[in-house]
Protein backbone atom coordinates (compact mmCIF):
# COMPACT_ATOMS: atom_id res chain seq x y z
CA UNK A 1 0.00 0.00 0.00
CA UNK A 2 2.66 2.45 0.45
CA UNK A 3 4.69 1.54 -2.63
CA UNK A 4 0.79 1.95 -4.27
CA UNK A 5 0.62 5.61 -1.77
CA UNK A 6 3.90 6.78 -3.10
CA UNK A 7 3.55 6.65 -7.25
CA UNK A 8 0.53 7.84 -6.75
CA UNK A 9 1.91 11.25 -5.21
CA UNK A 10 5.11 10.80 -7.34
CA UNK A 11 2.72 10.64 -10.59
CA UNK A 12 1.05 14.45 -8.91
CA UNK A 13 4.30 15.59 -8.63
CA UNK A 14 4.99 17.31 -12.07
CA UNK A 15 1.19 17.94 -12.55
CA UNK A 16 1.61 20.12 -9.32
CA UNK A 17 4.81 21.98 -10.75
CA UNK A 18 3.11 22.95 -14.09
CA UNK A 19 0.43 24.88 -11.87
CA UNK A 20 2.73 26.85 -10.44
CA UNK A 21 4.95 27.56 -13.43
CA UNK A 22 5.09 31.41 -14.67
CA UNK A 23 4.25 32.51 -18.06
CA UNK A 24 7.56 33.03 -19.28
CA UNK A 25 6.17 34.76 -22.46
CA UNK A 26 4.18 37.41 -20.18
CA UNK A 27 6.78 37.67 -17.85
CA UNK A 28 9.37 38.77 -20.80
CA UNK A 29 7.02 41.08 -21.89
CA UNK A 30 6.86 43.17 -18.90
CA UNK A 31 10.88 42.99 -18.46
CA UNK A 32 11.03 44.46 -22.07
CA UNK A 33 8.26 46.87 -21.52
CA UNK A 34 9.96 47.74 -18.33
CA UNK A 35 13.40 48.61 -20.12
CA UNK A 36 10.92 50.88 -22.51
CA UNK A 37 9.61 52.93 -19.95
CA UNK A 38 13.15 53.23 -17.76
CA UNK A 39 14.85 54.47 -21.31
CA UNK A 40 11.19 56.91 -21.76
CA UNK A 41 11.58 57.70 -18.38
CA UNK A 42 15.59 59.05 -19.11
CA UNK A 43 14.61 61.03 -21.76
CA UNK A 44 11.64 62.91 -19.53
CA UNK A 45 13.39 63.44 -16.22
CA UNK A 46 17.02 62.88 -16.51
CA UNK A 47 19.14 60.42 -16.35
CA UNK A 48 19.68 60.03 -12.56
CA UNK A 49 16.00 60.44 -11.89
CA UNK A 50 15.20 57.20 -13.84
CA UNK A 51 18.35 55.03 -12.92
CA UNK A 52 17.41 55.72 -9.32
CA UNK A 53 13.59 55.13 -9.48
CA UNK A 54 14.06 51.80 -11.40
CA UNK A 55 16.73 50.60 -9.42
CA UNK A 56 16.44 47.57 -6.68
CA UNK A 57 17.44 48.47 -2.89
CA UNK A 58 20.34 46.00 -3.39
CA UNK A 59 21.27 47.40 -6.76
CA UNK A 60 25.09 47.40 -7.74
CA UNK A 61 27.00 47.89 -10.72
CA UNK A 62 30.89 46.12 -11.89
CA UNK A 63 32.62 49.55 -12.74
CA UNK A 64 32.21 51.04 -9.10
CA UNK A 65 33.05 48.78 -6.19
CA UNK A 66 29.58 46.64 -5.05
CA UNK A 67 31.60 45.66 -2.07
CA UNK A 68 31.17 49.63 -0.98
CA UNK A 69 28.61 51.08 -3.12
CA UNK A 70 25.10 49.30 -2.97
CA UNK A 71 21.56 50.26 -3.38
CA UNK A 72 20.93 54.53 -4.14
CA UNK A 73 24.52 55.38 -2.74
CA UNK A 74 25.53 52.95 -5.98
CA UNK A 75 23.54 54.47 -8.27
CA UNK A 76 24.62 57.90 -7.49
CA UNK A 77 28.48 57.17 -7.14
CA UNK A 78 28.25 55.86 -11.10
CA UNK A 79 25.67 58.42 -12.17
CA UNK A 80 27.00 61.31 -10.59
CA UNK A 81 24.61 64.60 -11.40
CA UNK A 82 22.96 65.02 -14.62
CA UNK A 83 24.97 66.38 -17.40
CA UNK A 84 22.95 69.55 -19.34
CA UNK A 85 23.09 68.37 -22.84
CA UNK A 86 23.91 64.53 -22.39
CA UNK A 87 21.52 62.53 -24.16
CA UNK A 88 21.73 58.68 -23.43
CA UNK A 89 19.12 56.59 -25.50
CA UNK A 90 18.80 52.66 -25.53
CA UNK A 91 16.71 50.10 -26.58
CA UNK A 92 16.72 46.13 -25.83
CA UNK A 93 17.46 43.87 -28.63
CA UNK A 94 16.56 40.37 -26.23
CA UNK A 95 15.11 40.04 -23.30
CA UNK A 96 14.61 36.65 -21.59
CA UNK A 97 13.71 35.71 -17.97
CA UNK A 98 14.39 33.10 -15.26
CA UNK A 99 12.06 29.38 -15.28
CA UNK A 100 11.23 30.36 -11.83
CA UNK A 101 10.03 34.21 -13.25
CA UNK A 102 12.03 35.90 -10.48
CA UNK A 103 15.00 36.90 -12.55
CA UNK A 104 15.12 38.44 -16.34
CA UNK A 105 17.60 39.98 -18.32
CA UNK A 106 17.90 42.50 -21.52
CA UNK A 107 20.90 43.31 -23.71
CA UNK A 108 20.47 45.61 -26.42
CA UNK A 109 22.32 48.85 -27.83
CA UNK A 110 22.46 52.43 -26.25
CA UNK A 111 23.58 55.85 -27.95
CA UNK A 112 24.97 58.73 -26.12
CA UNK A 113 24.98 61.91 -27.45
CA UNK A 114 27.05 65.05 -26.27
CA UNK A 115 28.73 68.80 -27.20
CA UNK A 116 32.22 68.43 -27.53
CA UNK A 117 35.08 70.74 -26.92
CA UNK A 118 34.76 72.20 -30.25
CA UNK A 119 31.16 72.34 -29.83
CA UNK A 120 30.71 69.54 -32.65
CA UNK A 121 28.07 66.54 -31.04
CA UNK A 122 30.25 63.35 -30.14
CA UNK A 123 28.41 60.64 -30.25
CA UNK A 124 29.10 57.28 -29.77
CA UNK A 125 27.77 53.65 -28.82
CA UNK A 126 27.37 50.76 -27.03
CA UNK A 127 25.62 47.50 -26.01
CA UNK A 128 24.25 47.43 -22.27
CA UNK A 129 23.04 44.36 -20.29
CA UNK A 130 20.81 45.07 -17.48
CA UNK A 131 19.39 42.29 -14.59
CA UNK A 132 15.77 42.82 -13.44
CA UNK A 133 15.01 41.40 -10.09
CA UNK A 134 11.15 40.72 -9.37
CA UNK A 135 10.43 42.32 -6.29
CA UNK A 136 7.57 40.89 -3.49
CA UNK A 137 5.02 43.66 -4.65
CA UNK A 138 5.41 42.28 -7.63
CA UNK A 139 7.58 45.04 -9.69
CA UNK A 140 10.43 44.78 -11.56
CA UNK A 141 13.32 46.94 -10.61
CA UNK A 142 17.11 46.20 -12.26
CA UNK A 143 19.94 44.95 -9.75
CA UNK A 144 22.68 45.15 -12.06
CA UNK A 145 23.53 47.61 -15.34
CA UNK A 146 26.38 47.61 -17.23
CA UNK A 147 27.60 48.99 -20.67
CA UNK A 148 31.02 48.74 -22.97
CA UNK A 149 31.06 50.99 -25.51
CA UNK A 150 31.76 49.76 -29.14
CA UNK A 151 35.50 49.72 -30.15
CA UNK A 152 37.14 52.19 -32.05
CA UNK A 153 36.91 51.45 -35.60
CA UNK A 154 40.53 49.62 -36.96
CA UNK A 155 42.67 52.12 -38.95
CA UNK A 156 42.57 51.79 -42.61
CA UNK A 157 45.22 49.24 -43.51
CA UNK A 158 48.43 50.47 -45.08
CA UNK A 159 48.51 50.10 -48.67
CA UNK A 160 50.44 47.32 -50.37
CA UNK A 161 53.63 48.15 -51.24
CA UNK A 162 54.45 48.74 -55.12
CA UNK A 163 55.18 45.44 -56.53
CA UNK A 164 58.86 45.16 -58.24
CA UNK A 165 59.27 46.41 -61.97
CA UNK A 166 59.46 43.21 -63.98
CA UNK A 167 62.54 43.19 -66.05
CA UNK A 168 62.24 41.84 -69.49
CA UNK A 169 64.18 38.44 -70.80
CA UNK A 170 65.07 38.82 -73.98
Amino acid sequence: MKNLLLAFVLALTPLAGAADKPDKEKLKAEVAKMEDTFSAMAQEKGLLAAFEYFAAPDVAFIDTDPRKFRGLAAVRERMGPDQPGVKLTWSAYFTDVSDDGTLGYNYGRYESKRAGTDGQEVVRGGWFLTIWKRQPNGTWRYVMDNGTADRPPAPPAAPAPPKPAETKKN
